[in-house]
Order: C-alpha cells, then sequence, then structure tokens
C-alpha cells in the first residue's frame, strides 16, 4: 500500500512540475507581449507610462514565484523533503508582489499593519533557518 501511494505521490508532483512549467512559461511569454505592447503602442514609443510599468511588475513577480515553486518542486523530487526555507522565499516574494500591487488608497490600515507583520514574521522565519543551516554546515566541516 506504501508502494503505490508512494508511487501516486511521485505521478502528482511530475504532473505539477509540468502544469507549472507550463504556466511559467506562458506567463513569461505573456510579460513579453504586455512589455513589448507597452513600448510600442502608444507614444512617445520606447519608453513607458509609469502606470503601466508598475503592472508589469506584478506580472513579472508573478512568473518570479512560480520560478520559485518550480525550485521548491524540484527539490522535492530530487530529496524526497521540503526545505522549509524555500517555502518562507515563496511566501516572502508572493507578499511582496501583495505589496507591490497594493493600492494604498484603497487599503485599510489595520492591512497594512497586517502586512508588516507578516513581512516581519517571514524575514525572522527566514532568518533563523539560514542561521540553523550555517551552524549546521559548520559543525559537519569541525568533525
Amino acid at each position: 500500500m506504501n508502494r503505490f501511494i508512494d508511487r501516486v505521490e511521485e505521478v502528482i508532483v511530475w504532473t505539477l512540475v509540468l502544469m507549472l512549467l507550463v504556466a511559467v512559461l506562458l506567463g513569461t511569454l505573456g510579460l513579453g507581449r504586455t512589455l513589448f505592447q507597452i513600448i510600442i503602442d502608444s507614444p512617445p514609443y520606447l519608453l513607458i507610462d509609469p502606470k503601466m510599468l508598475f503592472q508589469s511588475f506584478g506580472l513579472f513577480l508573478i512568473c518570479l514565484i512560480g520560478l520559485e515553486l518550480l525550485k521548491l518542486l524540484k527539490f522535492h523530487v530530487s530529496h524526497h523533503s521540503v526545505k522549509p526555507e524555500l517555502v518562507v522565499e515563496v511566501a516572502i516574494i508572493a507578499l511582496c508582489n501583495k505589496i507591490v500591487t497594493l493600492d494604498l488608497k484603497e487599503t485599510a490600515p489595520v492591512s497594512l499593519l497586517g502586512l508588516a507583520a507578516m513581512i516581519f514574521a517571514l524575514a525572522a522565519g527566514y532568518y533563523v533557518f539560514i542561521r540553523h543551516g550555517e551552524e549546521k554546515g559548520q559543525a559537519s566541516s569541525r568533525d
């Protein structure tokens, strides 16, 4: 029974990897098309309106989140485990995407405090994971 479950898990992970690859590829192509249209469509040519550039940053960060998720799945496939610091990295990038695309005029102050608390908690968690990894690596190099 465990062997069957392991096999199903492996098929699901590989399916997720393939779907994520397609999504990141299509997202990257969409971002390129959007930037190309922004540059060519409206005068002055070869200049980007800050508002349109702002929108393209959101698309860029979404593609980056996809790449980080792909790295996470790749690690899972090769090591059959998940590194918590990679999960925290993806969460930080996703939160940064939210902050970059945030409309401050429409956001309640309590929401901003919540975002700040999440950033602080994720940064602290990432710091702990990285420090723990460095200490672990230093201990093994002394042996």
